[in-house]
This record gives C-alpha cells, sequence and structure tokens, in this order.
C-alpha cells in the first residue's frame, strides 16, 4: 500500500505540474517554485546529519621571556567530526526526510486539485445562477399575465383587491429574487476571475461519473496525508530513542605547519595528521518522559488515521445521499413534464376551439420551462457531487 502510495504521489505530481493551464501564469508559477521548494528542502533534510568538514587557518607570535626573541607558528588543517554509528538513528533521519518529501509533494498536489476544483465548482455554480435567473424570467413572465388577468377580473368585479395586490406582491417578491442572482453571478464571476483568466464560456468542465466507495478511500487526499503523518510521527519517535542510546564518531585531522622557534634556533615545518573514534551514551533523567510524550504523539497519529477514514466515509454517504435525493427529484420533475405536454396539447386544442385562452397556454409553457430548468439546475447539483468526490482522491482528472 505503501508503495502505491508513493507511486501516486510522483506520478501526479508530474501531471499536475504540467497541467494548471486554466490558473492564472501567475499562480502557475507559485505552484512550480513549490515544487522546486519541495525538492531542494528534500536535500537539505536528508543530508543535515552530515556535519561541514571545518577549515582552520591560524598565525601566531609569541614573545620569548628568556632573550626577546619572537617564535611563530603558522597553521592550515581540516578537520571533522562525524557521527558514524547512532542506533539506528541515522537511517530514521534519512527515512523522515523522504517521507517528509512525500508528505509534501502530496499537500503540494492536493493544492494543486483543490485550485482546479475551485475553478470547476464556481463554474458549475455560475451555471447553476444563469439557470435560475432565466427560471427568474419565466416567473416574472407568469407574475404578469396573473396580474393583467386579475385586472381584468377586478374592473368588472370578479375578484376583490386582496387577490390582485397578493400577485402583485408575488412578482415584487421575484424581482427581489432576481436582484439577488443578478448580485451572486457578479460576485461569482469575480471569484472565477480571480482563479483563471477564461471567461466562464470558455471553461470546459468535464463531465464526471460515479467513484466507487472502494477507490474514494484508497486514494483519499486527507486518509493518505494522515497516513504519511502516522509514519512521520514514528520515526520522529525512533530518531528521538536513538539520541538516548549509544552513538560513535570518528575524528580526523590533517594539517600542515610551520613552526619557528628562535629561542632554541629549533624550526618545524611539514603535514600532520590524527585519526580517533568516540563512543558516547547521554544520560538524561528525563529520556522516559520525553520518549513517553513522542510515542503518545505517534500513536495519536496512528489513530487520526482511522478517525479520517471514518470522516471520510461519512462525506462519501452525504454526498451518496445527495446524489440520490436530486436523482429522484429529478425524476418527478420529469413525470411532470410530461404532464406539462398534455396539458400544452389540450390547451392548444381548446384554444382553437375558442374555449381556451392564449394566456393559459403561455402560462402552461412557461411553467414547463421553469420545471425543465429545474432538471438542469439539479443535473449541476449531481455534478458538483460528483466533483467534490472525484477531486478527493489522488489521481489526475481527465480535463478534456
Amino acid at each position: 500500500m505503501k508503495k502505491n502510495i508513493f507511486l501516486i504521489i510522483v506520478i501526479t505530481a508530474q501531471l499536475f505540474a504540467s497541467d494548471l493551464l486554466l490558473l492564472h501564469k501567475q499562480k502557475q508559477e507559485i505552484q512550480v517554485q513549490k515544487l522546486k521548494e519541495i525538492k531542494a528542502s528534500h536535500k537539505s533534510q536528508r543530508y543535515n546529519w552530515i556535519l561541514p568538514l571545518n577549515l582552520s587557518l591560524s598565525k601566531s607570535k609569541s614573545k620569548s621571556a628568556i632573550d626577546n626573541t619572537y617564535n611563530t607558528v603558522d597553521n592550515i588543517s581540516v578537520n571533522l567530526n562525524q557521527d558514524i554509528f547512532r542506533s539506528g538513528g541515522i537511517y530514521y533521519t534519512l527515512s523522515y526526510a523522504d517521507r517528509q518529501k512525500n508528505y509534501a509533494l502530496l499537500s503540494w498536489e492536493k493544492e494543486n486539485a483543490d485550485l482546479y476544483q475551485q475553478v470547476y465548482s464556481t463554474t458549475l455554480n455560475l451555471k447553476q445562477l444563469r439557470l435560475q435567473l432565466k427560471q427568474s424570467s419565466y416567473r416574472l413572465k407568469n407574475f404578469d399575465i396573473e396580474i393583467f388577468l386579475k385586472k381584468e377580473q377586478y374592473k368588472i368585479g370578479t375578484v376583490d383587491m386582496t387577490l390582485l395586490n397578493s400577485a402583485i406582491m408575488d412578482k415584487n417578491e421575484e424581482l427581489r429574487r432576481m436582484i439577488t442572482i443578478k448580485e451572486s453571478i457578479a460576485s461569482t464571476e469575480k471569484i472565477l476571475k480571480k482563479l483563471t483568466p477564461l471567461s466562464y464560456e470558455k471553461i470546459d468542465v468535464p463531465t464526471f461519473t460515479m467513484v466507487s466507495k472502494k477507490d474514494y478511500m484508497d486514494v483519499n487526499y486527507v486518509i493518505n496525508q494522515a497516513a504519511i503523518q502516522s509514519d512521520l510521527s514514528n520515526d520522529q519517535y525512533k530518531i528521538t530513542k536513538s539520541s538516548y542510546l549509544p552513538y560513535l564518531s570518528i575524528n580526523a585531522e590533517l594539517g600542515y605547519q610551520d613552526y619557528e622557534y628562535k629561542t632554541y634556533a629549533t624550526n618545524y615545518d611539514g603535514d600532520y595528521h590524527s585519526v580517533g573514534l568516540t563512543l558516547k551514551m547521554p544520560l538524561d533523567f528525563n529520556t522516559n518522559s520525553i520518549l513517553e510524550e513522542q510515542r503518545a504523539a505517534y500513536l495519536q497519529a496512528k489513530l487520526t488515521i482511522e478517525d479520517e477514514k471514518i470522516a471520510q466515509d461519512a462525506e462519501y454517504e452525504e454526498s451518496q445521499s445527495l446524489i440520490k435525493n436530486y436523482q429522484e427529484y429529478i425524476e418527478v420533475t420529469r413525470k411532470n413534464l410530461a404532464l406539462y405536454d398534455e396539458l400544452i396539447t389540450m390547451t392548444k386544442q381548446g384554444f382553437k376551439a375558442g374555449y381556451k385562452s392564449g394566456y393559459d397556454l403561455q402560462t402552461i409553457e412557461n411553467t414547463r420551462i421553469i420545471d425543465a430548468l429545474e432538471i438542469e439546475i439539479n443535473e449541476t447539483n449531481i455534478q458538483l457531487e460528483l466533483l467534490k468526490l472525484h477531486f478527493a482522491q489522488q489521481q489526475r482528472i481527465d480535463h478534456g
């Protein structure tokens, strides 16, 4: 499983690196620079246990208390003090650096996926709002017809002012609703403009299909992040544990010295070297409590994996429930459309025969259009849920 996660991270990282074309160039460049930072950081973290070589240059001059002569020493040397064994600490330091890179790559990839999800979801939200705006315009047409008919009926005394006033208030309420929709469209367009240079019309949103729960859970970003975080906590615990165990260091120095001792007319120049090993083991009163704290952090991270699985399972089931509700609503609305088609046919016949008005026909046709638009709105709701499920997965989405 861990090997599969790593392969997915590497493959999708490469895909997303060249697959950010929907975004503004600045956002693309930010993500590219983040990727470079991750790679550079991994190199430095992986080898930060290797201590630097120390180059030393010195020149000293001293005055003799015997005969006032001066003695000089010139020295150049390179020395090394490097751990070569840390009771497993070096291995887990390397492992920690590699896992940290995997976690950073996974987080980077998720950022890219989140950006694309924002673009697509914002585009779908705009589509919904525009459909709602169309619905509102057809409702207003029906309200205009209703108000006209109520006025005529009021003139001849067949209805009172209450019914006419109610129709006018309904129209005003719909006008306010239309204004709110237009404001939402303007606000959503601003959000889209921050993400992409493309206009709403030029963004081709893919058609998303159902995701199986197994696929959703197996390559879920959040669950896999929790899994890597658990491994990181385990490595950190073992690194800390190794720091309280014996460790072996090599000490080496190579140098050149020019020594002039005039007091006794002694001169020396030449190279020198030394090599040694040091075995140490720290004794710390707080060792047990520190290790207990680290182990508790690891166990907590391990439990978080199961917690995230429960949460993501609930997210999946919630989306499935919503999709089912939308599908049922669509089915009911389609049956209504069939009834409206029958009514339209009957009303047309009645209009030709002279016992149905053109207003009746127009009202029914407008109502049918409103319901047809409602189907499109709910189909978009389904796509929004499927989009959410797809972008929760650690895999590439086909953009075209």
